[in-house]
């Protein structure tokens, strides 16, 4: 059975009714703890394990509705935006969704595609599942710090601003001056700067994401590093983290055999815990390097 709707207020109405219905979990009510208690708390399926509930919360879609509007976008992944008219949207792809209200307007630089009406030929690849996120950049030669959001980039004249927003200097890149050169510069943004919405830094993101699965190995008592195995939930390979932050995939059993490792102290992490952390050579039997794995990672 398909729902559709029209831009008539009882199809909006309809709609919105509809939507109260869907196991919607909201950023307010879903943020990560360290403990991950919030994520205990947001059943998207009652047969979910604790891991699956919280990669489905790290791994939320996101739609949009400007403040003044009750229409309601997905955005696609070559940046157009398209109604959604039909409930199956919500369903067919995953149960996890945040609706996020942006100013009126925001939208409208975005060319518009076609209506959803249906589901037929739709495919969740081609939909962003959250929103872009930004990131703190600097370069070498130069010591201002710019906000890069997209293609624009936004220049923080002065520490006191940049710390009054709540970001911190340990997530700030160093990039190449080229990839700054490929933006275009907009508004300086000092003490009167009011955005729009949120702003949300990749950087402060993934460090978060690194800190939390320390943490749980930390707390399982895997403090050595042959110890320090962990697996996405959903995907077979599986990764070593080393002391220096980065993660090694283990190329084959070969490897497992040759560095004496134990895949059932693997621990299961979510897709984004393990993209938060930068990749390192694979782990091989015949790495030449010197491989430490029986050093101890302070806690």
């Amino acid at each position: 059975m398909k729902f559709l709707f029209t831009k008539s207020a009882a199809g909006v109405t309809a709609f919105a009714m509809a939507l109260s219905f869907i196991p919607v979990l909201h950023a307010q009510e879903g943020t990560t703890t360290a403990s991950g208690n919030a994520s205990e708390q947001l059943v998207a399926s009652p047969t979910d394990k604790p891991l699956e509930r919280q990669a489905k919360l790290e791994r939320s879609w996101t739609v949009f509705r400007e403040k003044g509007s009750t229409q309601i976008w997905a955005i696609t992944k070559d940046g157009k935006k398209r109604e959604i008219q039909t409930l199956a949207f919500f369903t067919a792809f995953d149960a996890n969704y945040m609706i996020k209200l942006v100013a009126d307007g925001r939208l409208d630089a975005m060319p518009t595609g076609d209506p959803i009406t249906s589901m037929e030929g739709l495919k969740p690849e081609d939909f962003r599942k959250a929103p872009p996120m930004c990131r703190l950049v600097r370069t070498e030669e130069h010591p201002a710090v710019h906000l890069m959001c997209g293609n624009e980039r936004r220049v923080i004249l002065r520490e006191g601003v940049f710390h009054q927003f709540g970001w911190e200097f340990r997530d700030v890149e160093t990039v190449p001056t080229s990839e700054i050169n490929a933006t275009t510069e907009t508004a300086a943004i000092d003490e009167q700067t009011i955005f729009e919405e949120g702003v949300e830094v990749q950087g402060t993101e993934n460090r978060e994401l690194r800190e939390h699965l320390t943490e749980r190995l930390n707390l399982q008592g895997k403090n050595q590093v042959r110890t320090r195995l962990v697996k996405p939930i959903g995907h077979p390979e599986v990764y070593v983290i080393m002391p220096d932050g980065t993660k090694r995939h283990i190329a084959d059993m070969e490897a497992v055999r040759a560095h004496k490792l134990n895949l059932r102290q693997t621990t299961e992490v979510t897709e984004d815990e393990i993209e938060a952390f930068p990749e390192g050579p694979a782990l091989t039997a015949g790495a030449s390097e010197t491989v430490v794995l029986d050093a101890t990672v302070a806690e």
